[in-house]
């Protein structure tokens, strides 16, 4: 309270001089104008963070769109899970591909999901891990049928 006691004499003229400004003057005062250029440098640099983490993003989704038709292209190769147990990984551009095969039954459903009678059809589950610098990228499991019995 002593401070703006102290104070109020030195600023009050200031604040006096804006205040009897005539009323036929024409443009922006210095403060005017300061406060509207710090408003509008916290707009841009808000705007500029915003379309910099936008262009991370799409730079994100398209390696993630790139991971995925890598997966994709290795499950295509075989037909059988024997095919893919030939070649276990590989590299396709800067992505490193592994397929692991593992015997599992598949019970067989119906249109409305009921399971079919019968014995489960001899299958494996196939897991394709696809990454790029040692980081996973994608990780797709699907389910190939066995040429013959495992």
């Amino acid at each position: 309270m002593t401070v703006t006691c102290c104070l109020l004499p030195l600023i009050d003229p200031i604040f006096k001089s804006f205040r009897r400004a005539p009323r036929n003057q024409r443009g922006f005062s210095l403060l005017e104008a300061l406060v509207a250029m710090a408003i509008a440098s916290i707009a841009l640099a808000s705007l500029y963070r915003s379309v910099g983490q936008g262009s991370k993003n799409v730079v994100d989704v398209e390696a993630r769109v790139e991971a995925s038709l890598v997966a994709r292209s290795a499950v295509a190769a075989g037909t059988f899970a024997e095919d893919l147990m030939r070649q276990d990984s590989g590299r396709a551009g800067d992505w490193n591909w592994r397929i692991q095969v593992a015997p599992e039954p598949v019970q067989m459903m119906d249109e409305s999901g009921r399971p079919v009678a019968g014995p489960p059809v001899r299958a494996a589950r196939v897991t394709v891990e696809v990454s790029k610098d040692g980081v996973t990228a994608v990780t797709w499991t699907t389910w190939k049928p066995y040429r013959s019995a495992p």
